[in-house]
């Protein structure tokens, strides 16, 4: 009996069963001994097995979601946990990874992880073990059902550094951003996630994975290699097939891009993405704002961008007071000046969701010329001109100003000012003109025609 127990317990329940019959069946073994013999069995099978489950759990549960090490051969072994509602699978350009739930766009559809290797003196080729996520899972066999063992692999890859990126943070070295399970994401020029950094230590780098828009059971999920990838060292897609609207052709990654395009995805980049173009672009300026939540926010549309009110203003009412940044004309002319706008969208959420956009600055619209210098005003570049406007300004000194309500402005007004009236009073500087459009402001007292 010793031996059928040692074999029951490596086997699963229809085996097992199977195991007992064909025991209780052999000569020898008394009929009347049969139901001692299969209480003891099932008895002994049973505190075996609850054991083993415990001893499953234990190891599931201290498994961490990325965990690596390196065998006798140098070759790197990955272990990685598959998280709920994600599936490895194939697909028409080989592996993939797909959504097995619904996701809603801005939320977060798994926390994902990646190992930190300086492979200067190790095999580039390693094992790659996907693992379920935490919890059992029931698997349906035919007409029965068992449970699968969670902690044994679901699969097994043998790769080569294609589940890996160049890590930028010290470039001097040989450190490669080694992935687990989402190695397998494939690019899209129009990506459904984006993953900003968590936090980042000596040996790992921890990023949420964002729905970018409304995400199906069945859809693949894509990412855009350029966000984390500057130059897709060993692996650039030369001919790219995500067959998006607006799929660039190619994938170099992100120092490949156009200026636009660049622009266009910063805010899903990797920090370490932009401190390099601009370090490699010491002529191209970044200039940063906050916008000042919750009195105000930025719309962005296709065509434009403008401010409006975040909630209800009586006239006197000080909407927001800024700091404008003072640049010379030699540098404003041999300049390229981008801003970044941050936007935090709920004061009272102890974690605040931040907005980031990066924008190109037009500088005949953007910047406030004045005859020795400009003014860069940041977020408040984006303030529509009326003839009639709710707002006005008022200078305290050569950076810092005021603006107040004219009038009564409701939540989602336009907050308008007039482009005429830019003047520095306190430091006596005037608005130099550089634009001339034709205004459709509305308002009875409308110029039609503004230079400004």
């Amino acid at each position: 009996m010793e031996r059928l127990l040692h074999k029951c317990c490596n086997v699963n329940d229809d085996r097992r069963m199977d195991l007992i019959c064909s025991f209780l069946e052999r000569p020898g073994v008394e009929s009347d001994n049969s139901s001692r013999c299969t209480d003891v069995l099932v008895s002994t099978l049973e505190r075996t097995k609850n054991v083993k489950q415990l001893q499953q759990q234990r190891q599931q549960q201290q498994r961490k979601p990325l965990s690596v090490a390196f065998n006798a051969d140098g070759e790197l072994i990955v272990h990685s946990i598959v998280p709920e509602g994600i599936q490895v699978a194939t697909g028409a350009y080989g592996r993939c990874t797909v959504a097995t739930k619904a996701f809603e766009a801005g939320s977060v559809v798994y926390q994902g992880y990646a190992a930190l290797i300086d492979t200067s003196t190790k095999n580039d080729r390693f094992y790659l073990y996907l693992y379920e996520h935490a919890g059992e899972k029931q698997v349906e066999e035919g007409s029965r059902t068992r449970v699968r063992d969670s902690s044994s692999p679901i699969q097994v890859f043998r790769l080569d550094g294609l589940n890996s990126v160049k890590d930028l943070w010290e470039p001097n070295k040989s450190i490669r951003q080694v992935y687990g399970f989402d190695g397998f994401m494939n690019h899209s020029c129009n990506a459904n996630v984006y993953c900003p950094l968590v936090y980042r230590s000596k040996n790992e780098m921890c990023y949420d994975t964002i729905a970018l828009r409304d995400i199906n059971a069945g859809d693949e999920l894509t990412c855009d290699y350029a966000c984390f990838d500057y130059e897709c060292d060993g692996h650039v897609i030369s001919q790219c097939g995500c067959k998006a609207i607006n799929c660039r052709g190619e994938m170099k990654g992100f120092k490949g891009l156009s200026l636009a395009e660049k622009i266009r995805i910063m805010p899903m980049c990797d920090s370490e993405i932009v401190h390099l173009f601009f370090r490699e672009n010491p002529d191209m300026i970044l200039l940063e704002s906050t916008i000042p939540y919750p009195n105000i926010r930025l719309i962005v549309a296709p065509e434009e961008a403008y401010i409006v009110a975040a909630r209800p203003f009586a006239p006197g009412d000080l909407i927001f007071s800024n700091q404008a940044t003072i640049i010379s004309l030699t540098n404003f002319l041999q300049q390229t000046f981008v801003l970044k706008l941050v936007e935090e969208n709920d004061s009272e959420n102890p974690t605040p969701v931040k907005k980031i956009y990066y924008i190109l600055l037009d500088k005949d619209r953007h910047f406030i010329h004045r005859p020795s210098y400009v003014e860069s005003v940041g977020f408040d570049s984006f303030m529509d001109h009326s003839c009639n406007p709710n707002s006005q300004q008022h200078y305290e000194n050569a950076t810092t100003y005021s603006v107040y309500a004219r009038r009564t402005i409701c939540p989602g007004d336009k907050i308008t000012c007039d482009y005429l009236k830019l003047d520095n009073e306190a430091e006596k500087q005037q608005n130099v003109a550089k634009i001339c459009f034709l205004c459709s402001c509305g308002e009875e007292n409308c110029r039609a025609q503004i230079y400004a």
